[in-house]
């Protein structure tokens, strides 16, 4: 995968909510988040859900411990730069089984129907064959 793949893999994502995602939609920008050094470059063109789906995107994925420090710390930079547009009255209250931290950055969806499989691209066998 090159920058122009994750780019548009990216915007198919966060075009539509994260909770009818696929996980064939949702591996090739988790892998490239985890494993590569691309990062998000047309954010500028994204609305408003789409740049709270890419936040949660890259915090969700900046907590994973299988990349490395250093793309954890970048990961995790990058979406704190992004979420400063967001004030406290995003937050959503009464969501029922939302993750917490969709629900601070003010969605009411999520990738938990893909926990099991998102996990797997945690091991190190995989992250071995991404490289």
């Amino acid at each position: 995968m090159n920058q122009h793949e994750f780019e548009i893999a990216l915007q198919q994502l966060l075009a539509h909510s994260l909770s009818s995602a696929t996980f064939e939609e949702v591996k090739p920008v988790a892998e490239a988040l985890l494993y590569s050094e691309f990062l998000p470059t047309a954010f500028s063109k994204l609305n408003a859900l789409e740049t709270r789906r890419l936040v949660f995107l890259l915090e969700k994925f900046s907590r994973y411990a299988c990349s490395s420090v250093f793309r954890r710390t970048q990961l995790k930079a990058y979406s704190t730069n992004l979420s400063e547009r967001f004030t406290s009255s995003n937050i959503l209250q009464n969501t029922f089984a939302t993750d917490p931290l969709a629900k601070k950055l003010g969605l009411d969806e999520d990738l938990n129907h893909l926990k099991s499989q998102l996990l797997s691209l945690q091991t190190r066998h995989h992250q071995q064959s991404f490289t």
